[in-house]
């Protein structure tokens, strides 16, 4: 079977749960980003600003 993705680093030693943990923590980044830029872009369009709760 072909290797998909290799989780060893040069020396040999299993960096998967690195790997793993360094994605995981990029795509809870991107989404607040994501969810930030969204909210900006609502806040800003007069036919949906009333989507956004006001405290």
């Amino acid at each position: 079977m072909p290797v998909i993705a290799e989780f060893t680093d040069d020396a040999g030693n299993d960096v998967m749960q690195q790997v793993i943990e360094h994605n995981y923590n990029q795509i809870k980044v991107d989404v607040k980003q994501i969810v930030a830029d969204e909210l900006k872009r609502i806040a800003e369009e007069p036919e949906l600003q009333h989507l956004i709760k006001k405290e």
